[in-house]
């Protein structure tokens, strides 16, 4: 039970993952110095004017993660910045391989070591009025393993699928957009769509179908309503809709799911910052 409560908090980090404050979606990147946190956010630090890095700590010994955010300057009315995520899920697949309460994975599979690597190009429309915030994300993304991995290791759960699938797949894509709106100077609602593929190219060469080109898709759509106390705390709530198509077909959910109530409960996510 414990290590399927540690994938179901990892999952919530997905829910929440957010020079400009508070503006992990975006291409700005944080002022020098400044660090931003939050209980399922990662740890955002401006190493520079035009870089800044993030990790999960909490995560950090069962699934070793870093992601760079590099600015890249301005094109016309957008600001441009690329980013380059490596995770490593070997330990906390292998800790939920097991029988009974908190096992996911057959137990006799011992998982490779693997590192997925993400490439994403993100672009922000800058508005001059600054009471709405729209950026457009493209990116690659490519799992590798040291030693073959099991198909039968698969965890066919929301989020999660899409995410471990590159080391089955070899690759995927995403892209997405994100629409933020300052409704007063404290209260404002972000809006995002993402799309994220693992085509079938191999299966589609063999047997040519637009669906098997396509391959398993997850559409991910998420709504928050924010509420900045300060440069240094604010408070989140709201959802993320899933529609995907997973081994056993397709299905969508709204979460956070608590599969002991069967009902959807609003998340509720807490942020601090500051600057050393």
């Amino acid at each position: 039970m414990k290590n399927k409560i540690i994938l179901l908090l990892i999952i919530n980090s997905f829910l929440f993952s957010e020079s400009q404050i508070w503006n992990s979606h975006s291409a700005h990147v944080l002022p020098v110095k400044r660090w931003e946190m939050g209980m399922f956010q990662p740890l955002r630090y401006g190493y520079s004017e035009n870089m800044e890095y993030s990790t999960h700590p909490l995560w950090y010994f069962i699934m070793p993660n870093i992601a760079f955010k590099q600015a890249q300057g301005t094109f016309g009315n957008f600001a441009i910045a690329r980013k380059l995520g490596l995770f490593y899920p070997t330990p906390i697949l292998n800790m939920v391989a097991k029988e009974g309460v908190g096992g996911l994975i057959d137990p006799t599979i011992t998982m490779p070591p693997m590192l997925g690597i993400s490439a994403t190009m993100l672009f922000t429309r800058l508005n001059s009025k600054k009471n709405m915030e729209l950026t457009f994300n493209i990116g690659l993304d490519y799992g590798a393993s040291l030693g073959e991995v099991d198909q039968r290791s698969n965890i066919d759960l929301p989020l999660i699928y899409h995410r471990l699938g590159i080391f089955y797949n070899t690759w995927g894509l995403h892209t997405g957009m994100d629409i933020e709106r300052y409704l007063t100077k404290k209260i404002h609602v972000l809006i995002d769509f993402d799309l994220r593929l693992l085509p079938g190219i191999v299966d589609a060469q063999t047997d040519p179908d637009f669906d098997k080109l396509l391959g398993e898709y997850s559409l991910e759509n998420k709504l928050l309503l924010i509420w900045n106390k300060s440069e240094r705390f604010r408070i989140l709530t709201g959802y993320k809709f899933v529609n995907g198509k997973y081994p056993y077909g397709t299905d969508m959910r709204i979460l956070p799911y608590i599969p002991k109530m069967e009902q959807w409960v609003p998340m509720i996510e807490l942020q601090w910052a500051g600057s050393r």
